[in-house]
């Protein structure tokens, strides 16, 4: 039965514009006026020219808009343009257009360039700019927009914007910012140039004048005309006042500086006269003291007035009046003493033809006599001195250095007697008899070279030693002879002891420096042969031992020698454009090692093999020192090139390159220790800074984003909140405000994972508001409904029953007047209610009577030869069986009205 129950649904009235044949849906397309018809024509209709002419019709700018996401390509077509018709003024002139959402859409559908940037260029809002050029679909329309924008911050989020999105537009945003940048920091360096000068004009105020004063002065002027035009007004007049006060300084200087050019040219005239007369002084001198019987006591005085003279015109200088002083004294001085000379000339030559003396009190009587001579005469020390006073010096320092001389010799004896003395008692006290009997001797001998009466002391302590070294010499015998013995006995111990023969050898020279200590006696020459022949038979193991010692030294210096050639050897066989240094390095080091093995040996030995080991070991270092300083190098220029990273504006590809020097720097052969580790550490922290850099860098981009997370968070529970207890009477204020956070939302650059995290949040809170607008939708649907079923129960009911049950609006295309009709007319059509009972029933495929099952397959086969309802909707057979029940007989029928109305219900 279900198989046919598709084939037995009433026919359903088709309308002019949806009949088959074009003619009659042109024609049909003259009657259809609303805009709602006009756009289910379009969308409904096969042949392009009825879809332009339905469209031509339509004047309605929003369902032109809603045409514009048509799937047909000549329907966007022809809505674009008919729209555009409509915006657009007469001869397209847009200059009275103020709405900058109008010239927004025509940007957006003309495809005439210029006409496009012309309404674009009406724009002057730059926000409106912003938007247009972040949300548009058209580039061209975008980066028209873009052009239009001139604020950095403006500029800067379409930056943000546009990165990785469209190239045009961040190319121009990015170099608009660039150019901002670059006025902003123009317009800074004039700023700081103008402020700077202003300092500048202060400080050279505040120091006063200096040499480079004037210098400085001239640039600041030169400056300030250059950047006067860009100074504002308080600062021009800042720097023209200080500028003006330092040309009046400048002023003042010169001024200074005049006069005082004038007092030194007069001064140096005056010191001119005044160096010519210390001139004349000086030449007087030098002839005075060549001819000493010169009177020059005239020109003395002449001297004097002019110089008095001449210092009443002109102050001379400190030093001038000092030299004049002192040469005038000298003067003076000179004709003293050429004046005494000549009355003292024969006695004093005759005290210089006598001899010097050969005893200290005849010296030192002559050195007294000079010393007279000399005071008397008081020659002028700043003159040359004549020859009689040379004659005098020399005579005086001749008896002065035979006395020191003399007295030296008697002063050095008289020491070292007291030295000896001071050593011989010592001696004595410590038992020393040996170096006793020595000292006394060389006393002896010095004694005899001192005057006497200078060295009566050393006599008398000299003799008082002398006693007790004779009593000392006396006891010697009876106190070292058991000694002796004792060590006589001990060597013969000695004789085939069982020692080791270096303990044995350190015993014997023990005993022989002991027997040393106890001096010499010729009583006890027995014991000292007998002592010494011990020694030398307890000796004969020990040379052995030393023989072998000395064998195994020679053995080493042999090992030594053939460690060198075998390192020569090396040297000169190592192919050392490809040797292993690692290898070249461990090979040295055990060298090396061996080398100090080979020990001991003999002194010279050990130096002559140890150069010759050197130089071979340098031989082959300075091969691996050449490769030591390449790998330095190597690793230097890897640690200036990290330097070099540090500031790279490219922190990516800083990075990169950090990586690959790790590498190069790995790949780098050997170094040595303590360079290498200096520059590893520089390196690794040249690297660790660029590192750090990345850090900053993801700490501030991960700062950046989560914050925008935040942000985008915040306008996800914003959403959350709006939508919280929301009526249904704020629906629309709901949708609006919703729109803008969404708005918001999408002008935020979210990483992936958040973003499609929130943004199913955001759209579950869409759905929830779309929810609830479907579900106030279904309830407005609902009340229409059961106040068109409220009707229909009332059609014979009372004024004020109609009145109450026809207060609720009808569902969408019923109207009112029919249900009025219907009450107040009291004709009905010729149409059985029951069979449109069973025709609802048949709509809302639901089960009839029994008794009506025959007139329901009737009225299925009808409605299957009718065509299934003409090709109408269920809605719109549903309209047309309510308006046909409205006009049927018996529709108020009290059965009938209840299953007619419950198969409404099921249909809906």
């Amino acid at each position: 039965m279900a198989l046919f129950k598709k084939f037995f649904r009433p026919k359903v009235r088709i309308e002019k514009w949806q009949d088959a044949n074009p003619e009659v849906r042109r024609q049909a397309l003259q009657d259809l006026k609303s805009p709602d018809q006009l756009i289910t024509f379009v969308n409904n209709e096969s042949q392009a020219e009825l879809r332009q002419l339905a469209i031509a019709r339509i004047d309605q700018h929003s369902a032109l808009e809603q045409l514009l996401h048509s799937a047909r390509d000549d329907v966007r077509q022809a809505a674009r343009s008919r729209l555009l018709t409509q915006l657009l003024p007469a001869n397209n002139d847009l200059s009275q257009i103020q709405d900058s959402r109008l010239l927004v859409q025509i940007a957006g559908l003309t495809d005439d360039n210029e006409l496009r940037l012309q309404a674009i260029a009406r724009i002057s809002d730059e926000q409106e700019r912003l938007q247009l050029a972040r949300t548009h679909a058209v580039a061209k329309v975008r980066l028209a927009a873009a052009e239009g924008i001139d604020s950095p911050e403006l500029l800067q989020q379409l930056l943000d914007h546009a990165q990785g999105k469209d190239k045009a537009i961040y190319r121009l945003c990015k170099d608009r910012l660039a150019a901002h940048k670059a006025v902003q920091q123009e317009r800074q360096a004039q700023t700081d140039a103008i402020d700077n000068l202003l300092a500048q004009a202060k400080y050279l105020n505040k120091v006063g004048y200096h040499p480079e004063f004037n210098g400085k002065l001239q640039l600041l002027n030169k400056q300030w005309q250059e950047l006067q035009a860009q100074a504002d007004t308080t600062t021009a007049a800042s720097i023209n006042a200080e500028l003006a006060q330092a040309n009046a300084l400048l002023s003042a200087h010169a001024e200074e500086e005049q006069r005082q050019a004038a007092a030194r040219a007069a001064a140096s005239e005056a010191a001119s006269q005044q160096e010519q007369l210390l001139q004349r002084l000086s030449q007087l001198a030098e002839d005075a003291a060549a001819e000493p019987q010169t009177d020059i006591s005239a020109a003395l005085q002449q001297l004097q007035q002019d110089w008095d003279q001449a210092f009443h015109q002109h102050k001379p200088a400190a030093e001038q009046a000092r030299r004049f002083e002192n040469q005038l004294q000298q003067l003076l001085a000179l004709q003293s003493a050429n004046q005494h000379y000549s009355a003292q000339q024969e006695r004093l030559q005759k005290w210089l033809d006598t001899a010097l003396a050969d005893d200290m009190n005849g010296l030192k009587n002559t050195a007294k006599q000079a010393q007279q001579w000399l005071k008397q005469l008081a020659w002028p020390q700043a003159l040359p001195a004549p020859a009689w006073l040379n004659a005098i010096h020399n005579k005086q320092q001749q008896a002065e250095a035979a006395l020191a001389q003399l007295q030296q010799q008697q002063q050095a004896r008289l020491n070292t007697l007291d030295q000896q003395l001071s050593a011989l008692e010592q001696a004595l006290n410590d038992g020393q008899l040996k170096d006793a009997g020595r000292l006394s001797q060389q006393v002896q001998q010095n004694l005899r070279q001192v005057d006497s009466q200078a060295a009566q002391s050393a006599q008398r302590q000299y003799r008082s030693l002398s006693a007790r070294l004779q009593e000392m010499r006396d006891w010697q015998g009876f106190a070292t002879t058991p000694k002796k013995e004792a060590l006589v006995s001990a060597m013969e111990a000695l004789i085939n002891a069982d020692i080791d023969a270096g303990i044995l050898a350190d015993k014997i020279h023990a005993l022989q420096e002991e027997w040393k200590t106890l001096g010499h006696a010729p009583a006890d020459q027995a014991l000292w042969e007998r002592f010494q022949a011990a020694g030398d038979q307890a000796f004969e193991p020990c040379r052995a031992h030393f023989a072998a010692i000395a064998e195994q030294r020679n053995r080493n210096v042999e090992l030594r020698q053939q460690l060198t050639a075998e390192l020569l050897s090396y040297e000169a066989a190592m192919d050392w454009s490809n040797a292993d240094w690692k290898t070249v390095q461990k090979t040295l080091d055990a060298a090396r090692e061996t080398f100090r093995q080979y020990s001991p040996v003999e002194r010279n030995a050990h130096k002559s093999t140890q150069e010759a080991f050197q130089q071979a070991c340098d031989a082959i270092y300075g091969h691996l020192k050449a490769e030591y300083d390449r790998n330095l190098q190597a690793k230097q220029a890897l640690v200036d090139n990290a330097a070099a990273l540090i500031e790279q504006d490219d922190l990516s590809g800083a990075i990169d390159q950090v990586k690959q020097l790790q590498q190069q720097w790995k790949a780098i052969g050997v170094t040595p220790r303590n360079p290498d580790q200096k520059l590893w550490k520089q390196f690794r922290s040249h690297c660790d800074a660029v590192f750090a850099r990345l850090d900053e860098s993801k700490a501030e981009r991960k700062a950046q984003l989560e914050q925008v997370i935040s942000n985008a968070e915040a306008l996800v529970q914003q959403a959350a909140e709006l939508l919280n207890g929301a009526s249904e009477a704020q629906l629309p204020q709901l949708r609006e405000a919703l729109a803008d956070i969404k708005q918001q939302f999408s002008a935020l650059e979210l990483p992936r994972s958040a973003h499609q995290r929130l943004s199913k949040q955001l759209q579950d809170h869409e759905q929830q508001l779309q929810d609830l607008r479907q579900q106030q939708q279904k309830q407005a649907e609902q009340a229409r409904w059961a106040g068109l079923i409220s009707r229909l129960q009332n059609l014979g009911a009372d004024d004020a029953q109609w009145a109450e049950a026809s207060s609720a609006a009808l569902p969408q295309g019923y109207d009112e007047a029919l249900f009025s009709q219907a009450r107040e007319n009291s004709s009905k059509a010729d149409e059985s209610a029951q069979d449109l009972c069973i025709l609802m029933e048949i709509l809302a495929d639901s089960d009839s009577a029994d008794a009506d099952k025959a007139r329901r397959m009737a009225l299925q086969v009808q409605r299957l030869a009718e065509g299934l309802g003409k090709g109408l909707t269920p809605a719109q057979e549903r309209q047309q069986l309510v308006e046909r029940w409205l006009n049927a007989s018996g529709n108020r029928d009290a059965a009938l009205q209840q299953r007619f109305i419950q198969a409404l219900q099921a249909s809906l």
